[in-house]
C-alpha cells in the first residue's frame, strides 16, 4: 500500500465512523440518554477526536503515530461501547432502549460502531505494519575508541 492510498484508506475509516458516531449520538440526544461526566469526557476525546487528531498525524506525515493512535482510540472505543451497549445493564444498553424508531436507530448505531471501531482496529494495525521502519541508530558499525 502506497502512502498515498494509506492516508485515503485512514480518511475513508475515520470519515464512515465519525458519520456512524453522529448517527449515534443524535440516537442518544433523541431517547434523552445522558452519561456521566467521565463517559462523555471518554466519548469527546477519544470516540470523536482521536480518530479525527489520528488521522492529521498522518498528513503530517508522523505516519507511525497516526496508526497507533488510530489502532489505540478505535480499540478504546471498541471496549467501551461493546462494554456499555452489550454487558453492563444500564440505559445505554441496547435491551433496555425502546422499540421506537428512534429506539432501532440506536441499536443499528450500536451495531455499526462495534463494525466502524473494528475495522479502526484492523486499519490502524495494517496502516502502522505498512510503515518502514526507521533505520535503527546502532546499524552502523560502532567505529572503535578514537585514537
Amino acid at each position: 500500500m502506497t502512502m498515498p492510498g494509506a492516508g485515503r484508506y485512514m480518511a475513508t475509516v475515520v470519515g464512515v465512523h465519525g458519520a456512524v458516531v453522529a448517527m449515534h449520538a443524535g440516537a442518544h440526544h433523541a431517547l434523552g440518554l445522558t452519561q456521566p461526566l467521565w463517559q462523555a469526557l471518554f466519548i469527546a476525546l477519544v470516540i470523536v477526536l482521536g480518530p479525527p487528531v489520528a488521522l492529521g498525524l498522518w498528513r503530517l506525515r508522523r505516519y507511525r503515530a497516526g496508526a497507533w493512535l488510530l489502532l489505540g482510540t478505535m480499540a478504546a472505543a471498541l471496549l467501551f461501547g461493546a462494554y456499555f451497549h452489550f454487558v453492563e445493564t444500564g440505559p445505554d444498553h441496547m435491551g433496555f432502549v425502546p422499540d421506537t424508531g428512534v429506539g432501532w436507530l440506536f441499536r443499528i448505531s450500536a451495531v455499526l460502531l462495534t463494525i466502524t471501531e473494528a475495522w479502526g482496529c484492523r486499519a490502524g494495525l495494517r496502516l502502522a505494519r505498512a510503515v518502514p521502519r526507521p533505520p535503527s541508530r546502532t546499524s552502523a558499525p560502532f567505529p572503535g575508541p578514537p585514537p
